[in-house]
């Protein structure tokens, strides 16, 4: 917030700062930064190492693999598990609890082979532990928002639909560790997407055993991961992640164990971090401005945008003008560089930069796809919009409510874009702050008006972006729907799919769709300026699916 969902990312808005030197690239954009170190592979005990204290904007949701939406909660689960696949140090993803696949002749079939690893409890992962949670995670009665992921395993949409049983799901276990994966046509990210906790194991035993309290509590949880979790009760501020010592590589992780503690108040945490009780903390506008030329200053990149949803489902905002008035009325610049401490960039486009590189030009996509006239400011046009839409719909007075989080950054962003949009005549805005998970729920239930959000990139690939806005998407809590959108889309994945020119295309049509309609009110491009304690190396800060990734992280 995303945060991983439109809800997945704590709204902080705590004044982004610029890229630093310290960022390596991939060749798509997207990538990892090792904080405070060059990756080394790790052989020394963890004894020797002290403990990390780590700061959150917001409490976990759930450690439920199939039901999670949080960039906050995909950092722990990505702590606690592992999958086929995790990204490395340079941002790549690696087979991680498969040590080999094979690939048919047509790329359809994909069969691997997994490696000797346990769970928490001692039990041995086995291929049906994937089996178990890649079906639980598409059976309808879960409700898993994130299960659209699994579009082009064969028949995850029809099972997602309960057209088909979860039987049907193109995922088999050949034996005790062999695993079959079936696709009902190609998928060019699904190495990046199979990192995600989505596509974790899940253990059967355990689940049946604990029921709905499943992922509710640490006690509730089962690692297969780095680490196991400690302290969680549900609803408290600080949590511990423990160095598991059953997992497979074990001797890769250094720091015995990571503290990590929520602290909305940016004051408190920066406090806290001059007080060297924490050892990482973002940064306020104020707090950025004092802190940037220090050696202990760091922004954390990532592939992520801010944006405002509207709820289609509520007059006006189901007329095109008045979306597009409340969109050009916002001046992104002057939130970047007063609101935000200037480092938020200004967006001119719903997909993020830094995520991918369109083919047939070598440039970032989201400035090859950008249309600054649809998404920029222009008070002028806006107002004439405004006048168009309130005659359109009947309306000469009409007051709207912003959802946004409880955070100080987030009201202040709030409280910007309120006197920005109420210039327009006869609007009134008033602002509902909540609790960061609260906000994802209202957000879900669609009981909002306009709520300010932030989309993390899952994978390296536009699609994770854009596949939020087809019409039956479960992240598409405005509502909005556009047929020349689900065609573009469908043609991405379908007729166009193996060829990355034809298929970047297509997603550059659907962008500049998605800008026309005003379906949404992209507002900026997140980073986040941060103070990290120079003794701790090694944190992996992803661009795309989790934030951060401790693994390989100590503190001397």
């Amino acid at each position: 917030m995303i945060m991983k969902k439109l809800s997945r990312y704590v709204n902080m808005n705590k004044g982004w700062g610029n890229m630093n030197k310290t960022l390596k690239v991939s060749a798509l954009l997207s990538g990892a930064v090792i904080l405070g170190s060059t990756f080394v592979p790790v052989t020394a005990s963890a004894a020797k190492y002290k403990t990390i204290n780590w700061t959150e904007g917001a409490n976990v949701g759930t450690m439920d693999p199939s039901k999670t939406t949080a960039a906050i909660d995909f950092n722990y689960l990505q702590a606690i598990g592992e999958g086929l696949y995790r990204m490395d140090e340079s941002g790549k993803p690696q087979l991680a609890g498969a040590t080999s696949v094979d690939k048919s002749d047509d790329g359809l079939t994909l069969t691997y082979h997994l490696r000797d690893m346990k769970w928490s409890n001692g039990e041995p992962v086995t291929a049906n532990d994937y089996v178990y949670g890649w079906q639980r995670t598409n059976d309808p009665k879960t409700a898993s928002q994130y299960a659209y992921l699994y579009s082009g395993i064969k028949n995850a949409d029809a099972v997602q639909k309960g057209d088909k049983p979860v039987t049907d799901l193109g995922v088999k276990a050949l034996d005790d560790k062999t695993l079959q994966v079936t696709l009902e046509r190609p998928m060019p990210q699904l190495e990046s997407v199979l990192t995600m906790a989505t596509f974790e194991p899940q253990n059967k035993k355990f689940v049946d055993k604990v029921g709905k309290k499943y992922g509710t509590a640490s006690k509730y949880t089962i690692s297969n991961g780095p680490f196991t979790m400690k302290g969680w009760t549900g609803s408290n501020n600080k949590i511990s992640l423990v160095k598991n010592p059953t997992y497979w590589d074990a001797k890769s992780v250094k720091t015995p164990k990571v503290t990590v503690q929520t602290i909305k108040d940016q004051n408190t945490g920066y406090n806290l971090y001059k007080s060297k009780k924490v050892d990482y903390t973002t940064l306020s506008p104020d707090q950025y401005k004092a802190s940037k030329n220090k050696k202990d200053y760091t922004v954390i990149a990532q592939a992520s945008t801010a944006f405002i949803e509207f709820n289609e489902n509520k007059k006006p905002l189901n007329n095109t003008n008045i979306r597009k008035a409340l969109s050009k009325s916002i001046d992104r610049q002057t939130m970047s560089s007063k609101i935000l401490g200037g480092g938020g960039t200004p967006a001119t486009s719903f997909t993020s930069t830094k995520l991918a590189k369109d083919p047939a030009t070598g440039k970032d996509f989201a400035k090859v796809a950008a249309d600054k006239n649809a998404v920029g400011y222009n008070l002028k046009e806006a107002k004439k919009l405004w006048k168009q839409g309130l005659k359109e719909t009947g309306k000469k007075k009409v007051t709207l409510q912003y959802l946004t989080d409880d955070s100080d950054g987030a009201k202040r962003s709030a409280q910007f874009i309120q006197s920005q949009m109420e210039k327009l005549p006869g609007l009134k805005v008033t602002i509902k702050t909540v609790p960061f998970k609260q906000r994802i729920s209202l957000s879900d239930e669609k009981k909002f008006d306009m709520v300010n959000t932030i989309w993390g990139a899952d994978y390296a690939d536009p699609s994770t972006f854009l596949d939020l806005y087809t019409s039956d998407s479960s992240f598409n809590n405005g509502s909005w729907k556009n047929a020349d959108y689900d065609n573009v889309m469908k043609a991405a994945k379908t007729t166009d799919v193996n060829d990355a020119t034809k298929r970047y295309a297509d997603y550059a049509k659907a962008e500049k769709i998605l800008q026309e309609d005003a379906a949404v009110a992209p507002v900026y491009y997140q980073a986040k300026p941060s103070l990290l304690n120079t003794n701790v190396k090694g944190v992996v800060s992803n661009t795309v699916g989790a934030p951060f990734d401790w693994k390989w992280a100590y503190k001397k």
